[in-house]
């Protein structure tokens, strides 16, 4: 017994070696304030008083086991005028550690990375001590952010890895967030804890190989226990991470491909780094993000695939953050390391110049990186698709976290022509353009092209288009929401006049406030639902412009009072193209073309679903591209769509509401009921009121299906119906399941289930759709939605399978 607390305690003095070289590489990394800043996270941390950052009242839980403040720390307190605490901690701390990893003291480690911390506690810590606790954590969060340092903070429970602890509800720390991976990942987040922690304050770690629970040491588990399951929750994970930094979520979802490989006897890093600090070696060689890197490169060499790799090597150089023809460039260790390693690589200057001018990139080059970028990590996730197939989801993998996972993926990866998609852009700091020119394709191609540079021949050879789309709405609404032009950008249009292009510098002038810097929120409540409309703006006679021949004033129309529609003898309608430019709450940017004579009624037909689905908090918004009668076309049709949106929401079952609209020649009449809108001709009067008296003009999709007995639908399925989407609405009663299915034309139909299990329904057709056809990688992500059909006090209401409704609301 006493040989193997020798055996045990050689190994901690070993790993306590390597933990104070990454603390000291830490702090040479830093600047001085961040050096100080760094410092203080475990003295905040272990001590809470009201003269301190975090205070939120005497009941927070505070106290880190074996914490003893040093010099460094009061002399960080002294930097920020911050007292020292005499008050004695409590005599049972509540967290057993305090932990940074990542990035933090390693070759990754970007002059503007953020620091992970892990805060670790037990038991003995309730949901209230949590919730206090957490509030603490956040209030730290802003008050290290005032200094321009970010720090995320993570409780932790100290068997959150065990089987037993996965099984339990979580708080509401662990759930699935923006910062937090809930259950799409454990082993592999504990893998990538292991290599890369430093021990602030705390219990020591237990992570060397052969491990276990002993008295005096954070044991979480053993990662050689990791199951091939987990690949497929950590690649979406990676996936949905790289929304945001593709470049680090790239080396990462490689790392994961690499693993894979050897699956069951994956190399694992945190094996690598001990085994070298077991030989002594706590050099620069045993850097856990250059040993990251070592792995994707002996994997990528091996399978041949010498284009992900170079991509991976500038993600690599790009993480870093340093510069090497930057003068300025601090050279320390990690900046010889970087030259060595750009040199193996044979890059040629102009490559490395490129890079290090990253937060200058144009609109162009980030497009180019980007798509470099999503088209590798797609690779990446198809390959680890085909890995994770043949094996079953793992048990601990929350349907609802993969609803959420691969729905906010689809809103990023989806190939509708329609949809306006944001740009990343990474670290440039401007994106505007001094000249934009929008190159026309054929008529049977359809396609417009946007290039960042003045209409003149010579200077479009060996230029590529920064993007393309069907129409020239599209193009605009693109660069107004990305930021490619603001108000001193010249427009063009090729082989077209100066007045079109001044034309369209004012149509991108209007739409810019509708479009620009606006931050709209997306709850996870909002992907568990049908998309709804946020914000609706109309374009008019951008492609077709009647004013242009109409030769009458705008004044004349004021006197008047004349339909914009229908003026004049010849009832000549002002109104020409429509562009429908969206926002919906799944945070989605569409634009949509009406043309032709019926170009306002398809419009309010289309839009008439949405609308009804977001209720009173629609922005409602028109911009007329019109040469003449801006204000007053402006004016009418915005007046015109406020009064659809109200009978839209008014409409019931028990009464159908009418909107007479004059459209030249011709008398229209608009109907509204719980179904929708439908429009017919008046100009048959007799007919028309035959058909209302019969109920015939709305035409309601068949209220029963047919089975062995009739089956009522509940209206909230017609409701709820998104064209696009399969969606599933189960009803759980006497022992049977009823299940509605809308697909993706919103046909719906109808079986019964008997004796089954609603959990593993769900889960056995969404592991269908996980893996059925891994081939296929079009619309990968458009899982089915899943909706439980619950009835009280004689309504029926749909409710997100799986989800917990206290977290709803939280941004996702």
């Amino acid at each position: 017994m006493i040989r193997m607390i020798d055996f045990t305690q050689q190994k901690a003095e070993i790993a306590e070696r390597l933990n104070r070289v990454r603390l000291a590489r830490a702090k040479a990394l830093f600047s001085p304030l961040q050096r100080h800043l760094f410092t203080l996270i475990p003295y905040l941390v272990h001590h809470h008083h009201q003269s301190l950052p975090g205070y939120n009242g005497e009941s927070t839980p505070c106290g880190v086991k074996n914490f003893a403040p040093g010099p460094h720390h009061f002399e960080a307190l002294d930097i920020f005028k911050l007292e020292a605490v005499d008050a004695e901690p409590p005599e049972v701390p509540c967290l057993d550690g305090v932990y940074a990893m990542g990035s933090t003291a390693s070759f990754g480690q970007h002059p503007k990375s953020d620091v992970d911390i892990w805060l670790v506690y037990g038991g003995e810590l309730d949901n209230a001590g949590i919730g206090r606790l957490q509030q603490k954590s956040r209030m730290l969060t802003n008050w290290f952010a005032g200094y321009g340092f970010e720090v995320n903070f993570y409780l932790v429970h100290q068997t959150q890895f065990s089987r037993d602890y996965q099984s339990r509800i979580h708080n509401e720390w662990e759930i699935l967030g923006h910062e937090h991976s809930g259950s799409a990942q454990h082993w592999l987040l504990l893998e990538e804890f292991y290599r890369s922690h430093i021990r602030l304050a705390g219990k020591p770690v237990a992570w060397w190989p052969g491990a276990q629970a002993e008295a005096g040491y954070l044991f979480f588990g053993d990662v050689h226990k990791l199951p091939a399951n987990e690949y497929f929750g950590a690649s979406l994970w990676q996936l949905y991470k790289g929304l945001d930094k593709p470049h680090k979520a790239l080396l990462k979802v490689l790392l994961l491909e690499a693993y894979a490989s050897d699956y069951p006897r994956s190399q694992l890093i945190t094996d690598a780094i001990w085994q070298k600090a077991l030989a002594g070696d706590f050099s620069i060689d045993n850097d856990p993000y250059l040993l990251l890197y070592d792995v994707i490169d002996v994997y990528l060499t091996r399978v041949g695939d010498t284009r992900r790799l170079e991509i991976a090597r500038r993600c690599l150089y790009l993480k870093c953050g340093i510069r090497l023809t930057d003068q300025q460039q601090p050279q320390d260790w990690r900046y010889q390391q970087l030259r060595k390693m750009v040199l193996d690589w044979e890059w040629p200057y102009s490559l490395v110049a490129t890079l290090d001018n990253c937060d200058h990139w144009h609109s162009g080059e980030l497009q180019w990186f980007n798509a470099q970028l999503n088209e590798l990590m797609l690779v990446s996730y198809q390959t680890l698709l085909r890995f994770a197939s043949t094996h079953s989801l793992s048990e601990h993998f929350k349907i609802e976290d993969l609803g959420l996972l691969t729905r906010k993926l689809h809103t990023y990866f989806s190939e509708n022509e329609q949809q306006i998609l944001r740009l990343n852009p990474l670290w440039s700091q401007s994106l505007a353009e001094k000249h934009l020119t929008i190159v026309r394709s054929s008529q049977s191609q359809k396609q417009s092209y946007l290039y960042r540079l003045p209409p003149e021949p010579r200077q479009f050879f060996g230029e590529v288009a920064i993007y393309k789309a069907v129409d020239t709405a599209s193009l605009i609404a693109w660069a107004c929401l990305n930021g490619i032009c603001d108000k001193h950008t010249r427009w063009h249009e090729y082989g077209r006049s100066n007045s079109r292009g001044r034309r369209l510098r004012r149509v991108a002038l209007r739409l810019l406030p509708h479009l620009e810097n606006r931050h709209w929120r997306v709850s996870k409540m909002d992907l568990c639902q049908p998309w709804h409309y946020r914000k609706v703006l109309l374009l008019l006679n951008l492609d077709y412009d009647p004013t242009v021949d109409w030769p009458g004033q705008g004044l004349m129309l004021d006197i008047l009072g004349s339909n914009l529609l229908s003026v004049g003898q010849q009832q000549v309608c002002l109104l020409g193209s429509i562009h429908l430019i969206s926002f919906n709450s799944w945070g989605e940017w569409h634009c949509h073309s009406f043309q032709g004579e019926q170009a306002l009624l398809q419009l309010i037909s289309y839009v008439a679903p949405g609308l009804k689905r977001g209720g009173e908090k629609v922005e409602l918004d028109v911009v007329s591209a019109s040469k003449k009668v801006q204000p007053q076309l402006e004016h009418g049709i915005r007046r015109l769509l406020k009064q659809i949106y109200r009978l839209i929401r008014d409409a019931r079952d028990s009464r159908t509401l009418v909107q007479p609209l004059q459209l030249r020649e011709k008398r229209y009449g608009l109907f509204f009921d719980a179904r929708g809108v439908s429009y017919r001709d008046l100009s048959d009067v007799k007919s028309l009121y035959r058909q209302m008296a019969r109920g015939e003009l709305q035409q309601p999709p068949q209220n029963e299906l047919s089975s062995k007995r009739q089956i009522t639908v509940p209206q909230v399925i017609r409701d709820f119906a998104v064209k696009g989407i399969l969606q599933y609405f189960l009803q759980q009663r006497d022992g049977v399941l009823d299940v509605f299915v809308m697909d993706e034309r919103n046909q719906l139909s109808y079986y019964l289930q008997a004796g089954a299990d609603v959990s593993e329904l769900v889960a056995q057709l969404t592991r269908h759709y996980a893996f059925g056809d891994i081939q296929n990688l079009r619309d990968r992500f458009n899982f089915p939605q899943f909706f439980m059909l619950v009835t009280e006090e004689n309504k029926t209401s749909a409710i997100p399978f799986g989800f917990a409704s206290g977290t709803g609301q939280s941004e996702f």
